[in-house]
């Protein structure tokens, strides 16, 4: 690991969705309680804004693909047909929220933004042809697709990064239907076939080619090679599952930047625990202290919370990325 690595500060982030509809006061609550060096999400306001959600911000930013809205979901469509108007609205309230989060700022550089995405096996699963049918039943627009979806994520992160004065955008791509994909259980539209599994290199080739274009965030998973794509990865927190922490410790000794789902902190739990209880794996497995640089602890990701929540848990997760930090100076007994 570099001595550049070991240096950098425990971050934090909260990839939640707001339960709230409004979109500035979750933008003021991300913005107040996480700051650079930690990387901000741009809130997913589902109920104002869809075109916020990952699924839709993804099919919405496709490159030379053409996408339409029925009440079946998004459906690609002609190009003398186009974007109908539901899609171009859905586009809009990314570059609305964009315009928003700007305006918090108030000129202040925007550091790392995170932008949530769906990743390709997902968008698949989800994007039906013209005909109805899922992209996954026909092998020749499932790569179009995939070619579309690096290009258009690519230039979401360019589009972001022009939008907001000194941000540095994390394309944060989930992968919730990956398992269903690649086991061949995504059904066709009248669910009485199975649609067979892509080639398990077309979606890590996808994943390694947006790597090569942007930074992101990417599923931890075994069609990654670990000494390829330069992304982060994202992986739930072993607990005290000692195997689970070898891998980990794999990567970080690999150079590899790990993105850390925790649990919510329980009622009366001391963030110094907290912070013990991750740290103490790493001692136990001969890590050192300052390799803990390479951490992004993530709290509650995915759930949907109040503003009070959603504030309960930025300020959680930045409180444990600060404990964590002592003890990358001070190592653990500092906290104990």
């Amino acid at each position: 690991m570099s001595r550049a690595a070991d240096e950098r500060p425990v971050r934090a982030t909260v990839t939640a969705r707001a339960a709230g509809s409004d979109a500035e006061e979750a933008t003021r609550i991300l913005r107040g309680e996480l700051g650079a060096p930690h990387p901000v999400p741009l809130p997913q306001l589902r109920e104002l804004s869809p075109g916020t959600e990952p699924l839709a911000r993804t099919v919405t930013h496709l490159e030379g693909l053409h996408v339409g809205l029925t009440p079946q979901g998004f459906r690609l469509t002609a190009a003398r047909v186009g974007d109908s108007a539901e899609v171009r609205r859905l586009r809009a309230a990314h570059a609305s929220l964009l315009s928003l989060t700007a305006d918090v700022l108030a000129g202040a550089p925007a550091g790392p933004t995170v932008v949530g995405v769906v990743g390709p096996a997902t968008l698949a699963a989800a994007l039906a042809l013209p005909s109805g049918e899922p992209v996954l039943s026909d092998p020749g627009a499932l790569r179009d697709v995939m070619q579309s979806w690096v290009a258009g994520m690519s230039g979401l992160a360019g589009r972001t990064a022009a939008s907001l004065p000194g941000a540095r955008p994390v394309l944060d791509v989930r992968e919730p239907e990956l398992d269903a994909v690649l086991a061949g259980t995504v059904r066709s539209s009248s669910g009485f076939r199975r649609l067979r599994a892509p080639d398990r290199a077309d979606i890590a080739g996808a994943w390694e080619g947006l790597a090569a274009l942007a930074e992101c965030w990417l599923p931890l998973h075994p069609l990654l090679a670990p000494s390829r794509a330069a992304a982060a990865l994202r992986v739930a927190a072993p607990g005290s599952d000692p195997g689970a922490w070898e891998g980990i410790a794999g990567l970080v000794e690999a150079g590899r930047d790990i993105v850390l789902e925790v649990p919510p902190a329980r009622a009366g739990e001391r963030v110094s625990a907290r912070a013990a209880s991750l740290a103490e794996p790493w001692r136990r497995l001969g890590l050192p202290a300052a390799s803990l640089g390479a951490l992004v602890v993530d709290d509650r990701p995915g759930s949907p919370l109040s503003p009070d929540e959603l504030r309960t848990a930025a300020i959680s997760s930045r409180d444990l990325a600060e404990a964590l930090d002592v003890v990358r100076h001070d190592d653990l007994g500092a906290l104990l």
